[in-house]
């Protein structure tokens, strides 16, 4: 009887070592490094290697797969954050060109159909819905910074059409476009006046030489003109 149990053990023992180099050759083929997979194969089967019972193998062999697929998950991880980081930078710096789904795909190496999916999964929405909140973004910095007209605005951010630009505007912020600029403008005026009231008198001369801002009037015939 001692006999035939060494040998189920023995038996079960080489079998499992089998199931790890599976899993291990499994692993590597899903982004796992070589040398960590092997490192972790060799920790596990020399672990099988030393167990004296079944349950006690069957342990282990549980343990080296929960440690692989925590590893691979993680690269996994990792691959999908860089790839949704790349799409994420080459959208911030190409908002005034045409940016489409290809074009992401092409630099990510991806398909196009699996890209959009791992974005939307991996941020929540798709990615013409980025694109679009992104553009917004830059049109409300335009908006309060410059005196752009926003039928500008709208062109250079590739809205084709002004009535869908102030459509999807008003959609994300609430207002349409000229509002938000009026409201912004509103706003820095009423923060100008109470700028005094609180200011000391060494600071209000330090800001008064900001009014050379005046020159702006001989600007006007000539765009009249």
């Amino acid at each position: 009887g001692k006999l035939s149990r060494r040998s189920r053990i023995r038996s079960e023992k080489n079998l499992m070592i089998t199931g790890v180099a599976l899993i291990c050759r499994a692993a590597i083929e899903g982004g796992l490094n070589e040398e960590t997979a092997f490192t972790l194969s060799d920790y596990y089967i020399q672990q099988l290697e030393e167990q004296e019972s079944l349950q006690a193998i069957s342990k282990v062999m549980t343990e080296a797969v929960f440690a692989f697929t925590e590893r691979v998950s993680k690269v996994k991880e990792q691959q999908y954050s860089s790839t949704i980081t790349a799409c994420q930078h080459y959208i911030s710096d190409h908002l005034y060109d045409d940016i489409t789904l290809e074009q992401l795909a092409k630099l990510t190496y991806l398909s196009p159909n699996y890209l959009s999916s791992l974005f939307k999964k991996k941020v929540g929405i798709s990615i013409s819905e980025y694109i679009q909140r992104e553009r917004i973004d830059e049109a409300k910095k335009l908006l309060m910074l410059t005196k752009y007209k926003v039928s500008d605005i709208c062109s250079w951010l590739n809205f084709n059409d002004q009535s869908y630009f102030n459509r999807v505007f008003k959609k994300m912020t609430g207002v349409t476009p000229k509002r938000y600029r009026e409201e912004g403008s509103a706003g820095r005026a009423a923060e100008k006046r109470e700028e005094p009231k609180e200011r000391k008198p060494e600071e209000q001369e330090e800001r008064k030489p900001e009014k050379p801002e005046k020159p702006e009037k001989p600007e006007k015939p000539v765009s009249s003109g």
